[in-house]
């Protein structure tokens, strides 16, 4: 009798495989049903009101995305063609704004660079291709979009028992590294889908968007208000009017290779094209490079080499260390130091942690760093993922000074600014170059006048509060300008 126990077991597993399946499949067929999902094609979401976040830019370590208000949204999605367009118009009008989230320069709307942002309403278009994982993903982000992404893979999905509440999960996977799970309701609608994904400071990193009030709008059931949250926090929350078959929508096609749409992004920017060139690199003063891009630098000591700022990804982040030892052979890099904890001026920290350098931050960024630099990255292994290392970090109060003798170059806390509580400037005291991150933000000689900004304002009180004798200012996001703009800018009538 004990013999045919197993045989029993191997039976029991195989009719369980096929019910979990059937399973799946009857709940996801019971919430397509419920929801109105087979008789849509194209949708546009609206919305007048909400709050918009920045993701990676909080005002210090650990603490809420910056937040804008929405004055308009629209998200228009085709199901068929597998495409989504995003269109959100925001203001900046937090008094005074906290943290970063402005994004980079627009020459065209002259927007950017600095809080808060000037001129009027701030427009942040983004074309998503659904054949890509990333456009694939923010579609399944949504109610019906996850439903029509669970039964396109339909073969990898799994559910869980109805719990006492009557909800239910749904997970499918995709593209050989993603699970995506929804969780439905009683009444068989989509309350929440959830992933996770890579991000180059934070490793694997779950994007989560919650719905509710749902509405029949013409035999489909739309949410009358949606919630997005990454890193624990919101990145955007706004009440939503449904427009099924909206023409707009409908008419979207596949946007070419690298369109990615205007206006100012958030969180990291997207990393350089790697490939066997070298970096571009301009010395700005005898054995002080800037490296092209959101730029880093190099600072050649008589035997060791500093490396200022650790940008973008990982990946980049190889390229400006392979760079450092191609500029100033056979020295070691006894530092980077990065400037403050926003992800785009620190996704390149992990592949410093792998290389075994000692990061030199504001002590207040230590534990956030201590965590984050821990993290799993499965979904895109990095060079910390290929190489584990603990993180050496190295917090600085007020001020470090680093020298070889002749050279000195000191690392300054910029105290009270409102971008980030943690943020680090880098002074060389011969060449009387200062290198500042988002503190400053330059422009084009025939562009408007920038108005007041107290992050201005508080980094040019610093640089007098230290005696700084600064006769050029280097930009971490490109460029240099003599002091005297900094003067000018920090100076302007305000109320």
């Amino acid at each position: 009798m004990r013999r045919c126990l197993p045989v029993v077991g191997v039976l029991i597993t195989l009719l369980w495989v096929p019910s979990i399946a059937q399973d799946a499949r009857g709940a996801l067929d019971a919430a397509i049903a419920a929801m109105g999902a087979s008789n849509l094609h194209a949708v546009e979401y609206t919305a007048v009101k909400g709050n918009q976040y920045a993701l990676g830019q909080a005002p210090g370590p650990g603490k809420p995305w910056p937040r804008f208000t929405v004055t308009q949204y629209s998200m228009r999605i085709n199901y068929d063609a597998l495409v989504m367009r995003e269109q959100t118009t925001r203001i900046d009008d937090e008094k005074p704004p906290r943290g970063g989230g402005a994004g980079g320069y627009n020459p065209e709307s002259q927007q950017g660079g600095i809080r808060p942002i000037p001129f009027g309403p701030n427009v942040i278009t983004t074309l998503r291709n659904g054949q890509t994982p990333d456009g694939a993903l923010q579609i399944w982000l949504t109610p019906h979009g996850f439903l029509k992404g669970a039964a396109a893979n339909a073969a990898t999905l799994t559910a869980t028992p109805r719990d006492r509440n009557g909800s239910l999960s749904l997970s499918f996977k995709a593209f050989e590294k993603y699970t995506v799970t929804g969780t439905l309701t009683r009444d068989n609608l989509v309350e929440r889908v959830r992933t996770t994904v890579a991000h180059p400071l934070y490793g694997d990193s779950v994007i989560e968007t919650q719905f509710s009030g749902y509405q029949d709008v013409g035999g489909v059931k739309f949410p009358s208000r949606m919630i997005q949250r990454q890193g624990g926090f919101p990145l955007l929350d706004v009440a939503l009017t449904a427009q099924p078959g909206a023409a707009a929508a409908a008419a979207l096609t596949v946007p070419a290779p690298g369109a990615r749409g205007r206006g100012q992004g958030e969180g990291p920017a997207p990393a350089p094209a790697q490939g066997t060139a070298r970096l571009t690199t301009r010395e700005l003063a005898p054995g002080f490079w800037a490296i092209a891009g959101i730029q880093s630098f190099i600072i050649d000591f008589r035997d060791f080499v500093v490396v200022v700022e650790a940008p973008a990804s990982p990946a980049r982040m190889e390229e400006v260390l392979a760079e450092a030892r191609l500029l100033a052979p056979g020295k070691p890099i006894r530092y980077v130091v990065n400037s403050h904890q926003h992800a785009d001026h620190s996704g390149g920290l992990r592949a410093a942690v792998a290389a075994g350098l000692t990061i030199l931050t504001h002590e207040v960024n230590v534990p956030f760093y201590n965590t984050m630099l821990r993290n799993p990255a499965t979904i895109e292994p990095d060079a910390l993922a290929r190489n584990p290392r603990a993180p050496i970090l190295e917090g600085v109060a007020d001020k470090k000074v680093i020298t070889d003798g002749t050279r000195v170059v000191e690392v300054h806390h910029v105290r009270g600014n409102l971008h980030s509580e943690g943020l680090l400037m880098v002074y060389l005291t011969k060449e009387r170059m200062l290198i500042q991150a988002d503190l400053f933000s330059p422009r084009q000689a025939e562009a408007k006048p920038l108005p007041w900004s107290t992050i201005t304002a508080n980094f040019y009180d610093n640089i007098r509060r230290l005696k700084l004798d600064v006769a050029q200012m280097v930009h971490v996001h490109g460029g240099t300008d003599p002091f005297d703009k900094l003067v000018a800018a920090a100076n302007l009538p305000h109320e």
